[in-house]
Protein backbone atom coordinates (compact mmCIF):
# COMPACT_ATOMS: atom_id res chain seq x y z
CA UNK A 1 0.00 0.00 0.00
CA UNK A 2 1.23 3.48 -0.73
CA UNK A 3 1.57 6.47 0.95
CA UNK A 4 -0.07 8.11 -2.39
CA UNK A 5 -3.20 5.75 -1.87
CA UNK A 6 -3.24 6.86 2.06
CA UNK A 7 -3.26 10.40 1.13
CA UNK A 8 -6.13 10.13 -1.84
CA UNK A 9 -7.73 7.99 0.81
CA UNK A 10 -7.52 10.84 3.62
CA UNK A 11 -8.72 13.02 1.12
CA UNK A 12 -12.08 11.71 0.86
CA UNK A 13 -13.30 9.18 3.61
CA UNK A 14 -15.35 12.18 4.73
CA UNK A 15 -17.16 11.73 1.33
CA UNK A 16 -17.51 8.04 1.23
CA UNK A 17 -19.24 5.38 2.95
CA UNK A 18 -16.17 2.50 2.55
CA UNK A 19 -13.34 1.61 4.52
CA UNK A 20 -9.55 2.02 3.45
CA UNK A 21 -9.66 -1.81 2.17
CA UNK A 22 -12.69 -1.21 -0.25
CA UNK A 23 -11.13 1.85 -1.01
CA UNK A 24 -7.75 0.27 -2.22
CA UNK A 25 -9.66 -2.40 -3.76
CA UNK A 26 -11.73 -0.07 -5.86
CA UNK A 27 -8.20 1.44 -7.16
CA UNK A 28 -6.79 -1.45 -8.58
CA UNK A 29 -7.06 -0.61 -12.22
CA UNK A 30 -6.46 2.81 -11.43
CA UNK A 31 -2.73 4.24 -12.79
CA UNK A 32 -1.73 6.50 -9.18
CA UNK A 33 1.05 9.41 -9.79
CA UNK A 34 1.93 10.36 -6.14
CA UNK A 35 2.43 14.37 -5.59
CA UNK A 36 5.14 15.08 -3.59
CA UNK A 37 6.37 18.15 -1.63
CA UNK A 38 9.68 18.08 -0.10
CA UNK A 39 10.34 14.71 -0.92
CA UNK A 40 6.82 13.77 0.95
CA UNK A 41 3.63 12.37 -0.37
CA UNK A 42 0.92 14.66 0.34
CA UNK A 43 -1.46 13.22 -2.46
CA UNK A 44 -2.23 12.01 -5.90
CA UNK A 45 -3.67 11.71 -9.03
CA UNK A 46 -6.19 9.38 -9.98
CA UNK A 47 -5.99 7.87 -13.43
CA UNK A 48 -8.13 5.37 -16.10
CA UNK A 49 -8.11 6.08 -19.33
CA UNK A 50 -8.75 9.49 -19.87
CA UNK A 51 -10.43 9.90 -16.48
CA UNK A 52 -8.79 11.76 -13.35
CA UNK A 53 -8.85 12.59 -10.08
CA UNK A 54 -6.74 14.73 -7.65
CA UNK A 55 -6.57 14.07 -4.04
CA UNK A 56 -4.80 15.66 -1.23
CA UNK A 57 -4.38 13.94 2.20
CA UNK A 58 -1.85 17.42 2.95
CA UNK A 59 -2.87 20.83 1.69
CA UNK A 60 0.26 21.44 -0.75
CA UNK A 61 2.12 24.74 0.09
CA UNK A 62 3.45 25.42 -3.43
CA UNK A 63 2.17 24.84 -7.10
CA UNK A 64 0.47 21.53 -8.16
CA UNK A 65 0.93 22.31 -11.86
CA UNK A 66 4.28 20.38 -12.39
CA UNK A 67 2.29 17.21 -11.67
CA UNK A 68 -0.83 18.24 -13.51
CA UNK A 69 0.40 19.14 -16.85
CA UNK A 70 1.89 15.73 -17.33
CA UNK A 71 -1.07 13.78 -16.78
CA UNK A 72 -3.42 16.29 -18.12
CA UNK A 73 -1.70 16.31 -21.64
CA UNK A 74 -1.12 13.10 -22.19
CA UNK A 75 -4.82 12.25 -21.50
CA UNK A 76 -5.68 14.72 -24.01
CA UNK A 77 -3.48 14.00 -26.64
CA UNK A 78 -4.03 10.19 -26.34
CA UNK A 79 -7.95 10.42 -26.07
CA UNK A 80 -8.85 14.05 -26.54
CA UNK A 81 -9.81 15.42 -23.74
CA UNK A 82 -9.97 14.83 -19.68
CA UNK A 83 -12.98 13.90 -17.74
CA UNK A 84 -13.57 14.07 -13.75
CA UNK A 85 -16.29 13.94 -11.87
CA UNK A 86 -17.30 15.24 -8.23
CA UNK A 87 -20.18 15.86 -6.02
CA UNK A 88 -22.35 18.85 -6.54
CA UNK A 89 -22.10 19.83 -3.04
CA UNK A 90 -18.06 20.28 -3.62
CA UNK A 91 -17.54 23.75 -4.94
CA UNK A 92 -14.02 23.99 -4.26
CA UNK A 93 -13.77 20.80 -6.18
CA UNK A 94 -15.31 22.90 -9.12
CA UNK A 95 -13.90 25.90 -9.08
CA UNK A 96 -10.75 23.58 -9.02
CA UNK A 97 -11.45 21.78 -11.84
CA UNK A 98 -12.72 25.16 -13.56
CA UNK A 99 -9.37 26.89 -13.26
CA UNK A 100 -7.62 23.36 -15.12
CA UNK A 101 -9.76 24.40 -18.05
CA UNK A 102 -12.86 21.67 -17.04
CA UNK A 103 -16.53 22.59 -18.24
CA UNK A 104 -19.77 21.01 -16.84
CA UNK A 105 -20.75 18.41 -19.30
CA UNK A 106 -23.73 17.33 -17.15
CA UNK A 107 -25.42 16.19 -14.24
CA UNK A 108 -26.65 13.37 -12.38
CA UNK A 109 -28.35 12.93 -9.10
CA UNK A 110 -25.65 14.78 -7.16
CA UNK A 111 -22.58 14.18 -9.37
CA UNK A 112 -21.24 17.30 -12.12
CA UNK A 113 -20.07 15.68 -15.12
CA UNK A 114 -16.63 17.82 -16.60
CA UNK A 115 -14.58 17.63 -19.62
CA UNK A 116 -11.16 19.35 -20.42
CA UNK A 117 -10.06 19.50 -24.11
CA UNK A 118 -6.96 21.74 -23.19
CA UNK A 119 -6.16 24.57 -20.69
CA UNK A 120 -2.99 26.59 -19.65
CA UNK A 121 -1.68 23.44 -18.42
CA UNK A 122 -1.73 21.84 -21.52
Amino acid sequence: MSDAVKMLYESVRDRLNIGFYDFELALRDWEIVPLTEQKKTIGAIMRKGNELHIGYGVKPRASIRRHIQPVLQKAIKDYGCAVTKIQSDNRTGQQFCERLGFTEVSREENTIFLRCDGSKYV
